[in-house]
């Protein structure tokens, strides 16, 4: 591994590591609010900038530690690792959150996905929401992998349009 690499790489875990944490304490914050089952946009929308600034911020920071010299592939490595250490911290904490720390997680979820679906659907039967409902807590484990490949797909967006805003020039090394 060459230097270069071992710098995107401590850049990504140490930034990484950081970044979970303002998620996890966005989501602390929400749960303090009584806001943890609200499905609003402007939730979602602070929930997406509290890993999409950090990641910038992260490439802005190696661009400067590094000369003020940035590649694409440079921005793409920092911050598609930084997103990736941020879900597995993500991921920790909501594995523990809905298991251990909030008992009744997913029966609460199944809940208000029941009430919204006699919402948007009144035509539908008791049998026909029973099983959505019951499905949704069997798939639930499903929530795990989607935090992962979500947190990996925002971070090669973010990566890749602060790696074109901030690049420079490219080099032959």
């Amino acid at each position: 591994m060459t230097a270069n690499q071992t710098k995107i790489l401590k850049f990504g875990v140490n930034f990484g590591l950081l970044t979970g944490f303002v998620v996890v304490l966005y989501t602390i914050i929400t749960v303090a609010l009584g806001l943890l089952y609200d499905k609003s946009i402007t939730k979602a929308f602070i929930g997406l900038l509290a890993l999409v600034i950090p990641i910038s911020f992260t490439i802005a920071s190696f661009k400067k530690q590094n000369d003020n010299s940035l590649s694409i592939s440079e921005a793409l490595g920092v911050g598609i690792i930084t997103a990736l250490v941020a879900s597995v911290l993500i991921i920790i904490f909501t594995y523990l959150l809905s298991n251990f720390i909030i008992d009744d997680y997913w029966e609460v979820s199944a809940a208000n996905s029941r009430i919204a679906l006699q919402q948007q659907f009144p035509e539908i039967t008791e049998d026909q929401l029973n099983a959505k409902v019951i499905s949704q807590l069997e798939l639930s484990w499903i929530t795990y992998p989607l935090i992962l490949l979500f947190n990996a797909a925002i971070g090669f967006i973010t990566s890749f349009i602060t790696g074109m805003v901030l690049k420079t020039k490219e080099t032959f090394r």
